[in-house]
């Protein structure tokens, strides 16, 4: 780590780069060109390929006749035309097997149908209802506030129409005994006599 340290990350990078390449070429010319040949192409596919006839559109069956089980590996030959294969492809696909929903997509689900709650009540219903009954029990404590408002007004307003009645009662039945009057207010009032005498 001490040699690596001084080198840089660029020259490092590069030097380990140059070794790969190295190494690389190194590898292919120690193997042989009749090795590459073989890994290329299997000597059973040569055998294969010389057996069997190329096959054409008069060969191949009818597309109505063909079901699920039916082999479609015919229609893949060199030989058969590009339509003709994609109707056997179409055909091939239209089978059941191949139409299975994997229920993962977004529009595969019913969004109409929503289940309802029943008694479950979450924290934020709970929270609504609680401000709800604040709101409620305030405007409640608002009306008998201005209700008992309303009676002391009312009360006041009798008392002082009351007291106005029964000052001009007494204002009217003065007028009409002025003499009754006078005479009371030359008359001495009687002492009243103390217990202890």
């Amino acid at each position: 780590m001490t040699g690596d340290s001084k080198e840089s990350v660029l020259s490092r990078w590069s030097r380990r780069k140059l070794e790969a390449d190295l190494l690389a070429t190194e590898i292919e010319e120690s193997v042989p060109a009749d090795t590459e040949a073989g890994l290329t192409m299997p000597a059973t596919e040569e055998v294969e390929a010389v057996d069997k006839p190329v096959l054409t559109d008069a060969d191949m069956p009818d597309i109505e006749s063909l079901n699920e089980d039916s082999d479609f590996s015919g229609f893949m030959s060199a030989g058969v035309s590009d339509e003709l294969r994609n109707l056997a492809l179409r055909k091939l696909f239209k089978a059941p097997v191949f139409n299975i929903r994997d229920g993962l997509d977004e529009y595969d689900e019913d969004y109409t149908y929503f289940e309802k709650l029943g008694d479950i009540v979450t924290c934020d219903m709970k929270h609504q209802i609680e401000m709800q009954e604040q709101k409620l029990r305030e405007a409640q404590a608002a009306e008998a506030a201005a209700a008992e408002d309303n009676e002391i007004v009312e009360i006041a307003d009798d008392d002082m129409e009351a007291m106005e009645s029964s000052e001009d009662e007494v204002e009217a039945e003065l007028d009409e005994q002025p003499e009754v009057v006078a005479q009371a207010e030359l008359k001495p009032k009687p002492r009243q006599e103390s217990d202890d005498e």
